[in-house]
């Protein structure tokens, strides 16, 4: 995975209230609509560095409690430091990796039962995520930090992802990650809805989204295209479960599904009102995620 783990400088001079930043709150309205109009170029370039700036949010309650218990170490990821948190002795490794704007955290629900199968279990903070540095991430960035975990921690058993976080994953593995099994929960499967939920979001007319993608592109060193899951999926060979619910308003149900469709052997389990983040929480689906990494 070393061909992968270089990801691109931050582009955007620090913020001097970090966990209070956001694009959508900050820039949301007409602004960038009639910007757009008068000046694409400026406008895209400006918009390319907001969309990749994610908000941060201080971890939430029972997930602080359990972070308190975990052995604490920063790994160092081109010039950014990410936090990493590990439970258990020496054992199968399973790595929890958390979605856009999420944190460790979020994923710290898979830790009991993950340990109660005999695991030794890892999370991470992505850069310009929780407790690590940096401003800016990307998918790019996420796989980044997942190779810096396997090469410190791997290597993993299994892996538990969320979100983008399973977009990064999918990425990962075809840069090389070591993997037996995985379980996906709500992943993005096609950008095509991420850039227009952002479009929608930051009020962008429609023919300045080409340039941000070009834009972003040359900063990432990476084209979409080889890092849309939807398109990696059929050269899989990991044994993957989708859990996804029919509900989700942030990542439609039909990502997981064509994402389940076109990886080799995957099983989509659909759930119910349990929207894009419950099921983290939900213990059924916490023991069933354990049972699958598992093996059973």
């Amino acid at each position: 995975m070393d061909s992968a783990s270089k990801i691109p400088p931050d582009s955007v001079p620090p913020a001097r209230k970090p966990k209070q930043a956001s694009w959508a709150a900050s820039m949301a309205g007409g602004a960038f609509g009639l910007a757009g109009a008068m000046a694409p170029g400026l406008t895209a370039r400006l918009a390319r560095r907001l969309m990749f700036r994610p908000r941060r949010l201080p971890p939430s309650e029972p997930g602080r409690g359990i972070l308190a218990t975990a052995r604490v170490e920063p790994l160092h990821v081109d010039g950014q430091t990410m936090y990493s948190y590990s439970w258990g002795e020496p054992g199968p490794g399973v790595l929890l990796v958390h979605g856009w704007g999420g944190d460790a955290a979020q994923m710290t629900g898979f830790v009991e039962p993950l340990r109660q199968a005999g695991h030794r279990v890892v999370a991470i903070d992505m850069v310009a995520h929780g407790r690590s540095s940096g401003r800016q991430a990307s998918v790019r960035h996420f796989e980044a930090c997942i190779a810096s975990a396997a090469r410190a921690h791997g290597p993993f058993h299994g892996v538990v992802a969320h979100s983008m976080g399973a977009a990064a994953v999918t990425f990962a593995l075809s840069r090389g990650l070591q993997a037996r099994r995985a379980v996906f929960l709500g992943p993005v499967s096609r950008y095509d809805s991420v850039w227009e939920y952002s479009r929608r979001m930051m009020n962008l007319p429609p023919q300045v989204m080409p340039r941000i993608a070009r834009h972003a592109e040359r900063w990432l060193g990476v084209t979409f295209a080889e890092m849309e899951p939807a398109r990696l999926a059929p050269s899989m060979s990991v044994p993957l479960l989708v859990i996804h619910d029919r509900g989700d308003r942030e990542s439609p149900y039909e990502d997981g599904a064509l994402l389940a469709a076109g990886w080799p052997g995957a099983e989509l389990l659909p759930t119910e009102k349990m929207g894009h983040t419950r099921a983290l929480r939900d213990p059924d689906i916490l023991r069933r995620a354990a049972a699958f990494v598992s093996g059973g």
